[in-house]
């Protein structure tokens, strides 16, 4: 087996799964300018808004907000405190509820405090967010709190995000004490800020990135249902949202009434026109297509890989970043199969072989979620560029999915996911 080749392409595999960037020497090597526009947008927006708006980024899965957003939060810092953390390295996603999220702002405002020393905290901030002085706790429980204050702050810090993250006891805690002290809560993440904001003269910003990966009943239980109390920060805070969730109205009318004029949309690359979509002469936008092709060329080596076949790996994207990852590295994985199953070849490359097969693979991923009954609305999709109920429980399953795209021009359009376009064709559906 040519082990230097294996090498190489599981360095591809790993450069792969460098989404979102984050790291400044990842940044420096990877990033391509892209959906700059959007950034500069939400970045004016909140430039210009008072002091305590609330903005709602959206998009599908996968199509590069986080990375957007990190850069947002690098080039906010001039002039803003800028408090940028996934939701999910501190929640488990099934467990988000509006109140651990109010509690995650707290902690990480608190954490960027510490960090400061010219930056004064009130002992009973520190007291009332780490649980040190609650009646709730159990004497077991508070003592064992009591015995973690000889950590030292930061390392308090960290336990108690690890607690957050890892155990559910912990945060059925944390909904019984604050769920009916939410003012209180959020008293103590505007008390933060405010000390942050004199301190540093610069006013406070908290990105949060993820919670576009929440199912949508839990979407509809924070936005919906608990706005107000997830609204109530006196700061600016960027949240994120599912494209999916845009679909439904009675969101979108709780997002309104808080003064959400409308979310911020990362929309799908846009590769066709609508009237060319499905034209197989039709030749791709260049600049469009020419960033998925850079973005592909800094992760994947362009010996490991045919031209033409690139090319086919940024059209099945269908201009969505993580599926070009996605079919990218499952590439990488058959060419790491072939090198050990026939350890004789001259030499393993990812051509239009190697693409058949790991199409293959992501089709059948995608089977597996497409219930019988959805078969008929995505052929329906595929024909007409629209949909019959943009918010019916099926077609929101399915962009919330990936398998319906959506795209912008004048109007909205719609069409199917490229792989899932094989899926129907497989099972003679469409031409």
């Amino acid at each position: 087996m040519d082990q230097a080749l294996l090498e190489r392409y599981q360095q591809a595999y790993k450069d792969l799964d460098l989404f979102p960037l984050v790291e400044p020497q990842d940044i420096e090597r990877f990033r391509v300018d892209y959906g700059l526009p959007v950034m500069v947008r939400l970045k004016r927006e909140i430039e210009a808004s008072v002091k305590n708006g609330k903005f709602i980024f959206a998009g599908h899965r996968g199509c590069g907000k986080s990375t957007l957003l990190k850069r947002l939060a690098i080039e906010m810092q001039p002039k803003h405190s800028v408090v940028f953390f996934s939701i999910a390295d501190l929640i488990e996603m099934s467990g988000i509820t509006h109140v651990n999220i109010l509690y995650a702002i707290a902690i990480k405002l608190l954490s960027q405090a510490t960090k400061q020393s010219n930056i004064r905290v009130d002992d009973d901030i520190k007291q009332s967010l780490l649980g040190w002085n609650t009646t709730e706790r159990t004497q077991t429980s508070s003592q064992a709190t009591t015995g973690e204050l000889g950590l030292g702050l930061d390392n308090i810090l960290n336990l108690f995000t690890a607690k957050l993250q890892q155990e559910k006891s912990f945060r059925d805690e944390l909904e019984k004490t604050f769920e009916k002290r939410i003012s209180d809560l959020v008293g103590k993440c505007d008390r933060l800020a405010a000390a942050i904001q004199t301190a540093t003269k610069k006013p406070v910003l908290v990105i949060i990135d993820d919670l576009d990966k929440l199912d949508l009943p839990l979407v509809e239980e924070i936005y919906r249902n608990n706005i107000k109390s997830l609204f109530s920060p006196q700061f600016r805070v960027v949240f994120t949202i599912p494209v999916s969730a845009v679909q439904e109205p009675q969101v979108m009318g709780a997002l309104n009434s808080e003064g959400v004029v409308r979310p911020h949309l990362f929309p799908v690359a846009k590769f066709f026109a609508k009237a060319d979509c499905h034209n197989s002469e039709a030749e791709p936008v260049a600049k469009t297509f020419d960033v998925f092709l850079k973005v592909l060329s800094k992760r994947l080596p362009e010996d490991l890989v045919d031209a033409q076949t690139a090319r086919q790996i940024v059209l099945k994207s269908g201009g969505v970043m993580r599926e070009l990852v996605r079919i990218a590295r499952e590439c990488c994985t058959e060419c790491m199969v072939q090198l050990e199953i026939e350890p004789d070849s001259d030499s393993v490359k990812i051509d239009d072989e190697i693409l058949v097969v790991a199409l293959r693979n992501l089709r059948h991923d995608f089977a597996r979620q497409i219930g019988s009954d959805l078969y008929d609305l995505l052929v329906g999709v595929y024909k007409t560029a629209e949909t019959p109920d943009a918010s019916s429980d099926g077609f929101v399953k399915l962009l919330h999915g990936l398998m319906v795209l959506e795209y912008e021009n004048d109007a909205l359009w719609y069409d199917v996911h490229p792989i899932v376009v094989d899926l129907l064709k497989q099972k003679k559906l469409i031409e």
